[in-house]
C-alpha cells in the first residue's frame, strides 16, 4: 500500500472511529439527561427545595398551603382507610362547598400546624354526588380541576364491592380529559374471596381507551424502582402519556387468629405517584404524606445507596425530629 493509500484508510478509519464517539458521546449524554429523572434525583432536589440542604437542615415555610386530591369508588372500598395510610394518620371526613355548587360536598381535611408547617389536604370524595350520570361526574371533576388543581384522583375498590363499570368510564374518561393521573386501587389485596376480581375489572375497562400498558420496571439505564413489580402503568391510547396506574394495597397491619397481613403496597404507590408526577406535583405529594413517619423511614432505606452520606444524615435528621 503505498503513502496516498495509506492515507487514504487512516482518514476513512478515523471518521468512523469519530462517528462512533460522537454516537457514543450523543447516547451518553441521552443516558446523562434520563439519569437526571431518577426519582432519587428529583426527590433529593425536591426536598432540598423544600428547605432540607446540606447546611441548614430543614427550614421552615410560613405561609398556608392547601392542596388537593380526589377520591372516588364504591361505598365501603377501603377510601377512608388508604388516605389514612397515606397521611399517616386518621383523617375525619366533613362536608364543605365546592365552587359554585349549592350542595355540600364530602371532603377529608388533613389540617396541621406541626412545628411551623401550616398546611391543609384535602380529599375531595364522590360521594353523594347527585346524580350520579356522565354529565354529573364531568361537571364535578371539572370544578375540583378548575379550582383546585388536584394532584391525582384514587379510585378505590375492594374484593367485596361492586364497581359498576360505567360510572369508572365515566371517572377514567374525565380525568384524561383534565389531564389528571388516575389511580386504581385495589384495596385489602389479601382477601381470599374474589382477590382478582377487582384487578380484572381495571383491566377491562382501560383496555379499549388506554395503551402500551406495562408493569413499571427499570429502563437498561435506570436504577432499580423499588415499586416495579406492584404497580401497572396504562398510557393514553391518542397522546401516549401516562394516563392511570392500577396496583394493590393492604392499607393497615392485620392480626387475627389465622395469622394476619402487615400493611403492604401504599409507600409503593406513593412513590410510583411521585415518580410519574411533574416536579411541582411531586412537592404536593411531599406535603401530603409529610406526617408519615414510617414512609420516610423506608425512603431512607429504599436510597441509602444513591443519595451522599451528608444529605442522607440530614434527612434522617430531620424525619426522626419532624416526621
Amino acid at each position: 500500500m503505498n503513502n496516498e493509500e495509506l492515507a487514504t484508510s487512516r482518514s476513512h478509519w478515523s471518521k468512523i472511529k469519530g462517528a462512533v464517539q460522537g454516537a457514543h458521546g450523543f447516547r451518553s449524554s441521552r443516558e446523562e439527561k434520563k439519569s437526571d429523572n431518577r426519582l432519587f434525583i428529583r426527590l433529593e432536589r425536591a426536598l432540598k427545595n423544600f428547605g432540607l440542604n446540606d447546611n441548614a437542615g430543614i427550614e421552615y415555610d410560613n405561609n398556608p398551603k392547601e392542596y388537593n386530591v380526589i377520591v372516588a369508588g364504591p361505598p365501603r372500598g377501603g377510601k377512608s382507610t388508604l388516605i389514612g395510610s397515606l397521611c399517616g394518620r386518621g383523617i375525619n371526613a366533613t362536608n364543605i362547598h365546592l365552587a359554585s355548587r349549592q350542595k355540600e360536598v364530602s371532603c377529608f381535611v388533613k389540617t396541621d400546624q406541626h412545628k411551623g408547617f401550616p398546611h391543609n389536604v384535602k380529599f375531595w370524595s364522590t360521594i353523594g354526588l347527585d346524580p350520579w350520570n356522565k354529565d354529573s361526574v364531568k361537571s364535578y371533576i371539572h370544578d375540583i380541576v378548575q379550582v383546585h388543581s388536584p394532584i391525582v384522583l384514587l379510585f378505590c375498590a375492594s374484593p367485596l364491592t361492586v364497581i359498576t363499570k360505567e360510572h369508572l368510564h365515566w371517572l377514567i374518561d374525565s380525568c384524561i380529559e383534565e389531564n389528571i393521573l388516575c389511580a386504581l386501587v385495589c384495596t385489602n389485596m389479601h382477601a381470599r374471596v374474589r382477590r382478582n376480581t377487582v384487578s380484572q375489572t381495571f383491566n377491562e375497562v382501560l383496555q379499549p381507551r388506554t395503551a402500551n400498558s406495562y408493569s413499571l420496571v427499570p429502563g437498561n439505564i435506570d436504577s432499580e424502582k423499588p415499586y416495579a413489580s406492584s404497580i401497572t402503568l396504562y398510557n393514553d391510547s391518542k397522546t401516549n402519556k401516562p394516563a392511570v396506574l392500577t396496583c394493590q394495597v393492604n392499607s393497615i397491619d392485620e392480626s387475627s387468629s389465622e395469622g394476619g397481613h402487615q400493611r403492604s403496597g401504599v409507600f409503593e404507590l406513593i412513590l410510583a405517584l411521585m415518580d410519574l408526577l411533574p416536579d411541582d406535583k411531586l412537592n404536593e405529594i411531599i406535603y401530603m404524606v409529610l406526617n408519615n413517619r414510617p414512609f420516610w423511614m423506608y425512603v431512607g432505606q429504599t436510597f441509602s445507596h444513591d443519595w451522599n452520606d451528608k444529605f442522607l444524615t440530614n434527612f434522617r435528621l430531620w424525619y426522626e425530629k419532624f416526621g
